[in-house]
C-alpha cells in the first residue's frame, strides 16, 4: 500500500508543478501555447541636449518595459526635426516616441487639441493624428464640439471628449512645464510675455523697445528650423519665425483676443457665413501688392493640395469668393465655432505671383517639395537668409502696417541650454527661446541686467503611439503603459517642481481653465496595476520572462 500511496503523492505533486510552471496570472499551460511574444520596438526620444525631461524619462519608462514587463524596448534619442519628419512621413516608420504640443496662443480654443490630433481625417501622412487613432464614436464628439455655438454646451461636449481620450489612452501626456525665460532689461523693455508661448511670441518682436542704439534683438535657441515653406512646416519652431516673415488675416492677442491683422473687420453674416475686409495698402516684401486675390489664393491653394499641417482647420470651409475690390467671403460647410480664432488666425497669406506656377516652374509634384530658400511674406519681418545649424536673420519691414521700434531679430542657434544661459551671461543674447531647464532657473535670477518671466504652458510632452501596429492597437495595453510612467518624479525631480504632472486624456491642463475637466481621473506609477490590465486582457509572461501577445 506504501507503494501506491507514494505513487499517488507524486501525482499529485506532478499536477502541482506543472500548474506552477504556468504564468502565475496566465492561462496558458505552456510557452507554445501562448501568444506570440510582444514584437520587439523602438522609443524614439529627445537627444538629451535638446530636452532633457523628456530624455530622461523616456529612459525610465524604457527600463521598466524591459525589466517589468519583459518587452524588448530599445530607447532611440532622434533629432527633433528628424523625429518629425518620420511620425508625419508616409513610411509609418515609428512605434512610440516622446515629443510635445506647443502651447500657442490660438490653442486656448480646444479645437487644436480635440479634433485636429484625434479626429480620423487626420490619421493621413502629413496630418496632425500622428498616434493614428480612429474612432467614429470620438469623431461625433469631436465635429459636435466644432459645430455647437453655446459655448457652455460646447464645453460639455469638450469635457466628454476628454473622458473619452482618458479612456482610450492614444497618447499619455507626461507632463506641461512651466514656460519660464529670461531677457535683457538693460537693452530692451516692454517684453510682451504669453502663457502657453512665454517670451518668444509673435506680438515680442513687433512691441519690443529697445534702450540702446543697438536696435537689434538677439534670440537664442537650441532647436533649428527643417524648412522655411509655409506649407511643409510641421513644428513650432519653424511657425515662431514664418509667422513673423508671413502675415495673417487675424492674430490672437495675449489675452487671446481676436485682433486685426492683414484683415482690417471682418463679419460674421451667420453661422456659415464671414465677410472679411482686407487691409488697403499693403505690399509683400518684394514690393507687390496685397490683394484679395491672394487672399483667396492662399486658402484655395492648401485646401487644394491638402496641406496636412492645417487641414483640419480648413475643411470646414466650402468657398472662398471676392466680393468686391476689399471683401473675401468665406462659406463654410457648417457652423464652425472657433473659425475666427483658429483659421483665420493660423493661414498664413502667400503671395499668389510667386505660387500660382510653382509646381511647372519647379517641376515638382507638390508644394511641398518647394526648397522657399527667399520667402516673401507680408509680415513684420523681412528674411534677411538661413545658415543652417547657426542662424536665421532677419529685417523689419518698414511698409508693415504696425509701428516696429527694433531693426529685425535674429534667432541664434546653440548646442545645448547651458550654452543659452552663457549666452545670456555674457550679453551676446537678449532673450532665451526655449524654456529655461531647472538648473538655468536660479542662475539666471542671480543677475541683475536679467529679468526672468513665468508663465503657465497649455501645450504638453508626451508618450504616443502608432495604433497602425501591435501591440499599439490594443485599449488594453496601451491603459496597462500609462502605469508604468513615474509622473512625480518627472515633476518632482526631472523638473523642480515647475510643471503640471501628465496622465491619459489630459491634453487640456489646468492652465486652460474653461476648457480643462477636473473630473478626467489621473492614471497612477503602479507597475502592479499595469500587470492586471495586461492579465486581465489576455496576455501572459512566458518561461523567459517575455511578455506575450493574447492567443488569437
Amino acid at each position: 500500500m506504501k507503494k501506491w500511496k507514494w505513487l499517488t503523492i507524486l501525482l499529485v505533486l506532478t499536477f502541482v508543478l506543472i500548474g506552477c510552471s504556468n504564468d502565475s496570472e496566465g492561462e496558458a499551460t505552456s510557452d507554445e501555447e501562448m501568444g506570440e511574444i510582444v514584437p520587439e520596438f523602438s522609443l524614439l526620444t529627445s537627444l538629451p541636449e535638446t530636452n532633457q525631461v523628456n530624455h530622461e524619462a523616456a529612459n525610465a519608462m524604457g527600463t521598466i518595459w524591459n525589466d517589468e514587463l519583459g518587452m524588448d524596448v530599445s530607447v532611440e534619442p532622434i533629432d527633433f526635426n528628424v523625429l518629425v519628419d518620420r511620425i508625419y512621413g508616409d513610411a509609418e516608420d515609428y512605434e512610440t516616441y516622446t515629443v510635445g504640443w506647443s502651447g500657442r496662443v490660438d490653442r486656448i480654443d480646444p479645437d487644436m487639441f480635440i479634433y485636429a490630433i484625434f479626429h480620423s481625417s487626420a490619421a493621413i501622412p502629413g496630418g496632425n493624428n500622428t498616434t493614428r487613432f480612429k474612432s467614429d464614436a470620438y469623431d461625433e464628439i469631436a465635429e459636435a464640439q466644432r459645430t455647437e455655438m453655446d459655448e457652455s454646451k460646447r464645453q460639455e461636449l469638450v469635457f466628454e471628449a476628454q473622458e473619452m481620450l482618458a479612456d482610450e489612452a492614444p497618447l499619455v501626456t507626461l507632463y506641461a512645464r512651466d514656460l519660464v525665460h529670461a531677457y535683457n532689461n538693460e537693452r530692451f523693455d516692454n517684453i510682451t510675455v504669453m502663457a502657453g508661448e512665454g517670451i518668444f511670441n509673435e506680438w515680442m518682436p513687433m512691441d519690443v523697445e529697445p534702450l540702446t542704439d543697438d536696435k537689434m534683438l538677439r534670440i537664442a535657441s537650441t532647436q533649428d528650423l527643417d524648412t522655411l515653406n509655409p506649407l511643409e512646416a510641421n513644428s513650432v519652431y519653424e511657425w515662431r519665425n514664418l509667422r513673423l516673415i508671413y502675415d495673417k488675416l487675424v492674430r490672437l492677442s495675449p489675452s487671446a483676443e481676436p485682433e486685426p491683422a492683414a484683415a482690417e473687420d471682418w463679419e460674421v453674416v451667420d453661422d456659415t457665413t464671414i465677410d472679411v475686409t482686407v487691409r488697403d495698402g499693403m505690399t509683400f516684401h518684394d514690393g507687390e501688392p496685397v490683394t484679395v486675390e491672394d487672399v483667396k489664393f492662399s486658402f484655395d491653394y492648401m485646401i487644394e493640395h491638402e496641406i496636412g499641417y492645417f487641414i483640419s482647420f480648413l475643411n470646414p470651409i466650402d468657398s472662398v469668393e471676392i466680393t468686391d475690390d476689399s471683401t473675401v467671403r468665406f462659406n463654410l460647410t457648417e457652423a464652425y465655432a472657433p473659425f475666427v480664432n483658429v483659421t483665420l488666425a493660423q493661414i498664413p497669406i502667400l503671395p499668389k505671383h510667386i505660387w500660382e506656377n510653382l509646381l511647372e516652374e519647379e517641376g515638382i509634384g507638390h508644394p511641398g517639395e518647394f526648397a522657399n530658400e527667399n520667402p516673401v511674406g507680408s509680415g513684420p519681418f523681412v528674411f534677411d537668409g538661413w545658415k543652417r545649424g547657426e542662424d536665421l536673420r532677419t529685417k523689419t519691414f518698414d511698409d508693415f502696417y504696425k509701428d516696429i521700434a527694433i531693426d529685425g531679430y535674429i534667432y541664434d542657434l546653440y548646442a545645448q541650454d547651458e550654452a543659452v544661459m552663457t549666452a545670456l551671461e555674457t550679453k551676446s543674447a537678449d532673450v532665451n527661446a526655449e524654456q529655461f531647464i531647472p538648473a538655468n532657473i536660479e542662475k539666471a535670477q542671480t543677475f541683475d541686467f536679467l529679468t526672468v518671466e513665468e508663465v503657465p504652458d497649455i501645450g504638453f510632452q508626451y508618450l504616443s503611439f502608432n495604433m497602425n501596429k501591435e501591440p499599439f492597437d490594443d485599449k488594453a495595453f496601451r491603459q496597462a503603459i500609462a502605469h508604468t510612467i513615474d509622473y512625480d518624479t518627472i515633476i518632482d525631480v526631472y523638473l523642480d517642481s515647475y510643471g503640471i504632472k501628465g496622465g491619459s486624456g489630459l491634453v487640456l491642463n489646468e492652465a486652460n481653465e474653461f476648457w480643462y475637466n477636473p473630473n478626467v481621473e489621473r492614471p497612477e506609477y503602479d507597475i502592479e496595476k499595469a500587470k492586471e490590465i495586461l492579465t486581465e486582457a489576455g496576455y501572459t509572461w512566458d518561461s523567459d520572462g517575455k511578455l506575450r501577445m493574447p492567443v488569437k
